[in-house]
């Protein structure tokens, strides 16, 4: 079986090869595999989930359209989180709707 430092080991080698994400994306990636693996991680208390409120879930045709200047663009992507489920999950944490959110 193994060890948790040969899972990283070859996880470090499956990221090298990626050339999509950039090097602090492959270390952030890597550090927080080794915290999950090492359990220093913290763990969601699901009971303490809550469905979001509809002040919170913004239907897309309400949003501003995106800034003209690319960098002010540029500023808003980088804070912008997706978070997208397989279907059985979505449809077990009760969505109704398409299986993905935005954040940012």
């Amino acid at each position: 079986m193994a060890t948790d430092t040969d899972k990283l080991t070859q996880l470090k080698s499956s990221v090298a090869g990626l050339s999509q994400i950039s090097e602090n994306e492959k270390n952030g990636f890597i550090n927080l595999v080794a915290r999950y693996l090492s359990g220093e991680a913290q763990h969601v208390e699901w009971s303490k989930i809550q469905t979001p409120t509809d002040e919170v879930v913004v239907p897309y045709d309400t949003l501003a359209p995106a800034p003209e200047v690319p960098a002010e663009t540029k500023k808003l992507l980088d804070k912008l989180v997706v978070l997208k489920l397989n279907g059985g999950l979505g449809t077990t944490m009760g969505c109704t709707g398409p299986k993905y959110a935005f954040f940012h």
